[in-house]
């Protein structure tokens, strides 16, 4: 993990924002929190945070794809959330939570910027607005993590693997990013044997294509068309953001 300090006569202007929840503040509000930033580069597989580990500092990615992953005892794991340049990691702050409950796992490789815990709690203590923004974005993360717990439950796996690609896709630039069917399998909380027919079936069906670790979405209709329903339901509730 790289970091990159801002510095204090950085001016609004030369400051790339590329997150949806920062780019909605004012320059005011980004103000109360840009003394504490720090733009910090993760690769893929990087553990962020361990289950139960205390947090240090909140995340909001900007080119990174984080994974919110449920461990089990057994250390079986799979993916109770996808998130990218919509959301944040560190909603117990919001919630007088001092540890993060799941293991976060870089999925995507890239930016993101990272905060003290401390100055983020006051920041949304001293910013009606800022924290009304991260309350409602909790609400939908909470939306996915329900929706999430049928999915997992109730949908095939080609299914949930055309919505996991989709929701991915979305949190992106470009069609195409390193995935290993291990990696997958682990997302999906199922045997690689299994990812490895799904894989194949949809890139036979040309929605797909794979060569060398690289997944490359060809045809997201196709992908919607086999998606479970939890894929449009959370993008309706992610959409009531903007």
């Amino acid at each position: 993990m790289m970091n990159s300090q801002l510095s204090m006569i950085d001016t609004q202007s030369q400051i790339q924002i590329r997150n949806t929840l920062l780019e909605k503040l004012s320059v005011e509000e980004r103000n109360s929190l840009f003394p504490g930033m720090e733009l910090t580069e993760f690769s893929p597989k990087e553990t962020v945070y361990s289950p139960r580990q205390s947090l240090a500092h909140a995340y909001f990615p900007e080119t990174c794809v984080m994974s919110l992953i449920t461990v089990l005892e057994d250390g079986s794991e799979i993916e109770a959330a996808t998130i990218g340049n919509e959301g944040m990691i560190g909603i117990p702050l919001l919630l007088a939570g001092d540890q993060m409950p799941s293991k976060v796992v870089c999925q995507i490789g890239g930016s993101a910027w990272r905060i003290p815990a401390d100055e983020l709690i006051k920041a949304v203590e001293k910013d009606a607005v800022l924290f009304l923004n991260l309350r409602r974005y909790a609400q939908a993360l909470f939306d996915l993590l329900a929706q999430s717990t049928a999915c997992n439950r109730l949908h095939t796996i080609e299914q949930r693997c055309a919505r996991w690609l989709l929701s991915t896709h979305d949190r992106i630039e470009g069609d195409t990013f390193f995935l290993t069917h291990e990696f997958l399998a682990t997302m999906l909380g199922v045997r690689r044997p299994g990812v490895s027919l799904v894989a194949k079936s949809l890139q036979d069906s040309g929605f797909v294509s794979y060569k060398h670790g690289k997944m490359t979405i060809r045809d997201r209709n196709g992908l919607e068309g086999i998606s479970c329903e939890c894929y449009a339901a959370v993008r309706e509730s992610y959409g009531r953001l903007n």
